[in-house]
């Protein structure tokens, strides 16, 4: 077969892209070739035979990722939010009287909640710069935008909870500015529309709150004193915030209240962030504790909890001045007084529902692993939280309780007690499946006196916990003792995640779930009857298309995660409903980059809020809505039917888990339980799914429609020409179907077949040929290329069912490709290539002795596996570049050719094979970063 790479010309982007289309065009009449898996092994023979180099190869990856970039950057301002109709909905309630334009902007109907996990692969040197994106396409800003790119530095710092906390603070100080901005907008429409009255408004239009510092599910690095240090440190930063805003709004002014009240939050501010210092101390000492906590607990000068005063004093000045300016900024600060309260923003806590019920064990009989399901569990731990007495705590009790939901509800005590006493907090309860749990939660929550500011939120995202949570949420509306606690809170929350669910079911199953479930969340509250009570739900998104749930638009994510027809039966039962979002790592984070983003991005979530809700009511989806659950049911059968192939459990579970590198100071898996095969469970739900977008096989989001379709496709045919909602649906499969390719995947199991290896070894010199019958022979039966071979064949058999489907639609926007879909093609062959350059130079070390615990099989296996930095560390303790005691004998007069002895010493290996390999190992990572950039995922 003619070579179709001969010398280094041949190896540069554009000459590659070339090659590829004549391959693919070749593919089109020969069934049995493979374009990729034919680039890749041209590649590799040619890095083998030394005919181009891998700085040669380092060009074209750098010249792919500048485009894969680039792409990203447009793509985010394509799909982004520009100018949501804020005015438009003001003025439509406006329209309506004051009681009505009050209604609408003095009850947060939307939320934004900063999130973390590892999801920071987007640095913030490259999130500043996908925001400067020259969104008008002038050729010299696009150009400059480019040379920046070029010169980026890619270094970034360890990622790190306190890393991840200054991310997020800085995303969310944006928030408030856009927060900021809305009043005042909500304030200038007042000022016109209703000109004696706007000054006794008190907007509230929208929720901004985290979770980085205070999110344990899964997690036991987080030291409770460094939750509380983070608190206080929010609470001193937002202090200053208050004391800057008002010294600017005193600028040319002598008011005594008010410079009264800004000497007060000055000291607050100097004394929280005394506070903040000494609990970052080391707080497994005792002595520390004490000194901290007897700091944090002293009355006197500095010390504030409430702002109710401070609040109360802004309201008398803006009632008693006439200067409608200086209302109109009293009023703004007295907004994020009562938003932010004495925070940056309103915090989540969150545990494991495990961790629960361990805490609630002793205290309701009740084993943790099954005595919580049933009536009776629900009714003794309503009993216990009727008769619950408040118990006092200190830190001293934080310090030596060692269950962790316990310690959480002491931290919520403690914090209202000696932090911030007014503002809510959110207690959120993942993998939450049985009421009893929750009414425990409510049990504790009394018994530690916070009941009356905790918002405890259960979090459904398994698949068990989806189908079953209309029934746990109207098991709990029915429990008397429950109903009372909703009542005086005023809300009743509930958490839904797309991450767990999209893992298991596929991410457009649980979109479905999901939906269902809000659908009988507004059915219960309506039954249960409790006036007054609006239903909270925060939604967090999954790893699928990017941390925004939706490829297509910003507006379409939004409905992704809350549809018009949900909104449109809150609306109906007369439920007041407020939808939060989650903003999540480097993706999430990016749209709160710069003001203008911030705004964009919170006047969206706000607008998407507080219009009308209006359901398509022909909408056939709806209409027809046994052929759509029979549609979910087995589009769902489908997804979980491939979660459970030992192929497919198989495939992820080896070395495609190391294609990822660190993106957040979480561990990418839970502990696991026993022994036995790979449990993809204990594989977390981010890196899962990122690890499918990595093998160019996003089948959590694609696969299944082909295969739900049955035998009925002419009627799913028409059931998205008459559905807005299984267009979405169709819309978010496709997108990833054109992000799949099904010759990528393949080609990776050539690297893992034994047999691609003996070919090699026919066809080579001596040396090369014994490297290659090593390789052959450490992969053994080759039972991952199998795997992968097997797995592709189940996945194109879903897949061509698609295609068909998707070729007989006539409107093209339910038909959206993914840019740069032949280059993501040409990344992976080039990865393919390195992994097997990898393999090969590993194979080639010199034998050596087994006192190094390991010998050349371990070697390749370690290769194979793709852990090649350990491999690189091996080789460098095992073959030394330099003698360690080479400079002993440096005075000898007797010289050898060399120089000075180098016995031990290999620096002709290192040249050959270590230097190569750590080469190998860096372009690795970057094609990993560039591959996701296809997908705007992992952060």
């Amino acid at each position: 077969m003619t070579r179709i790479i001969q010398k280094p010309e041949d190896l540069q982007a554009a000459a590659l892209a070339d090659v590829f289309k004549t391959l693919k065009d070749d593919a089109a009449d020969d069934p049995l070739l493979n374009p990729v898996r034919r680039l890749a092994s041209e590649v590799f023979r040619t890095l083998e035979g030394g005919a181009v180099s891998l700085d040669a190869l380092d060009d074209v990856v750098a010249t792919m990722s500048a485009g894969a970039f680039e792409d990203r950057a447009r793509r985010f301002h394509e799909r982004r939010s520009h100018g949501a109709p804020v005015r438009d909905i003001l003025n439509d309630a406006a329209d309506k009287g004051f009681d009505a334009y009050r209604s609408l902007t003095e009850r947060a109907c939307a939320g934004v909640v900063f999130t973390a996990h590892p999801t920071f692969a987007l640095g913030e040197a490259k999130r500043k710069l996908i925001a400067r994106y020259p969104v008008s396409g002038d050729d010299a800003a696009c150009a400059a935008w480019r040379q920046e790119l070029e010169g980026l530095d890619r270094t970034t710092p360890p990622i790190t909870l306190r890393y991840e906390h200054a991310e997020a603070r800085k995303a969310i100080v944006n928030a408030q500015e856009a927060l900021r901005a809305l009043n005042a907008e909500i304030l200038k429409i007042a000022r016109d529309r209703f000109p004696d009255q706007w000054k006794s408004l008190q907007p509230q239009p929208a929720s901004v709150a985290t979770w980085v510092g205070y999110d344990l599910d899964g997690r036991t690095d987080i030291h409770w004193g460094e939750t509380v240090r983070i608190r206080l440190e929010e609470k001193a930063a937002q202090l200053r915030r208050y004391e800057e805003l008002l010294t600017a709004i005193l600028a040319n002014r002598t008011d005594g209240a008010l410079g009264a009240l800004l000497q007060t939050l000055s000291q607050a501010a100097a004394f929280a962030e005394k506070q903040r210092d000494a609990f970052a101390g080391d707080l497994n000492d005792p002595e520390v504790v004490v000194g901290a906590a007897n700091l944090i607990t002293a009355r006197g000068a500095g010390r504030l909890t409430s702002l109710k005063a401070a609040i109360e004093t802004l309201s008398e000045c803006i009632e008693q001045n006439d200067d409608d300016l200086l209302g109109e900024q009293l009023i703004l600060l007295r907004a994020e007084m009562q938003a932010c309260g004495l925070g940056l923003a309103r915090i989540h806590l969150r545990v494991n529902a495990a961790q629960v019920r361990s805490a609630l064990r002793a205290d309701l009989g009740l084993e943790p692993d099954g005595g919580f399901k049933g009536r009776s569990a629900l009714d003794i731990a309503a009993q216990k939280a009727t008769s619950a007495e408040e118990r006092a705590v200190n830190f001293g009790s934080v310090f030596l309780e060692k269950m962790t939901a316990r310690r959480q509800f002491m931290l919520c005590a403690q914090i209202l007690k000696h932090i911030d006493a007014d503002t809510p907090i959110r207690f959120l309860i993942a993998e939450c499946e049985a009421p009893a749990t929750v009414m425990g939660a409510v049990y504790l929550a009394r018994l530690y006196g916070v009941a009356d500011k905790l918002d405890i939120s259960p979090l459904f995202e398994t698949p068990s916990a989806l189908e079953s949570g209309g029934r746990f949420i109207e098991r709990l509306l029915q429990e008397e003792e429950f109903r009372r606690y909703v009542a005086r809170r005023g809300r009743m929350a509930i958490q839904l995640g797309f991450s767990d669910s999209g893992r298991f079911m596929g991410q457009s199953a649980a979109a479905l779930a999901v939906e269902r479930l809000q659908v009988l969340f507004a059915r219960a509250l309506k039954a249960a009857e409790l006036p007054g009570v609006e239903a909270l739900i925060f939604n967090t998104h999954g790893e699928s298309m990017g941390r925004g749930a939706h490829p297509v638009s910003f507006s379409d994510r939004l409905s992704h995660i809350a549809t018009p027809w949900v909104r449109s039966l809150f609306a109906k039962e007369g439920i007041a409903l407020n939808t939060e979002c989650s903003f999540q790592g480097g993706e999430g984070y990016l749209h709160f980059q710069t003001p203008m983003l911030s705004a964009d991005t919170l006047n969206a979530v706000w607008a998407n809020g507080a219009a009308a809700a209006s359901a398509d009511m022909d909408d056939r989806f709806y209409k027809d809505i046994n052929f759509s659950w029979d549609f979910y049911r087995r589009l769902k059968a489908w997804q979980e039917a491939l979660f459970a192939r030992d192929d497919y459990r198989r495939i992820l579970s080896s070395f495609p888990q190391n294609f990822l590198f660190k993106t957040g100071s979480r561990q990418t898996k839970r502990a696991k339980r026993g022994d036995g095969g790979p449990d993809l469970s204990a594989l977390r739900a981010i890196p899962h799914n990122a690890i499918l977008q990595q093998l160019a096989a996003p089948a959590n989001v694609a696969g299944g429609v082909g295969d739900a379709a049955g035998q009925e496709s002419e009627r799913l045919i028409d059931h998205i020409a008459g559905s807005p909602r299984m267009r979405e649906l169709i819309a978010y499969a496709h997108y990833a179907r054109s992000l799949t390719n099904m010759s990528a995947l393949r080609g990776y199991a050539e690297i893992y077949a034994p047999s691609y290896w003996t070919s090699l070894a026919l066809n080579a010199d001596p040396g090369p040929a014994e490297a290659y019958e090593a390789v052959q022979h450490a992969l053994g039966s080759g039972e991952i290329a199998s795997s992968i071979d097997q797995l592709t064949n189940y996945l194109l058999r879903d897949l061509r069912r698609f295609d068909v489907i998707c070729a007989s639609l006539s409107d093209e926007s339910v038909k959206p490709h993914a840019p740069g879909c032949d280059r993501l093609a040409m990344l992976h062959a080039i990865r393919q290539a390195l992994i097997a350059r990898a393999i090969s130079l590993t194979a080639r070390a010199p034998a050596f002795s087994r006192r190094h615990d390991v010998d050349r099989s371990d070697l390749i296996r370690l290769t194979v596996e793709l852990q090649i930095e350990e491999v690189i560390d091996l080789l460098k303790r095992i073959f030394p570049k330099q003698s360690d005691g080479g400079g002993v004998f440096s005075g000898l007069e007797e010289r050898i050719e060399e120089g000075d002895p180098q016995g031990g010493a290999y620096p002709d290996l290192h040249h050959s094979i270590i230097d190569p390999l750590e080469r190998i190992n860096g372009l690795l990572r970057r094609l990993s970063a560039v591959i996701a950039d296809h997908y705007g995922a992992f952060g």
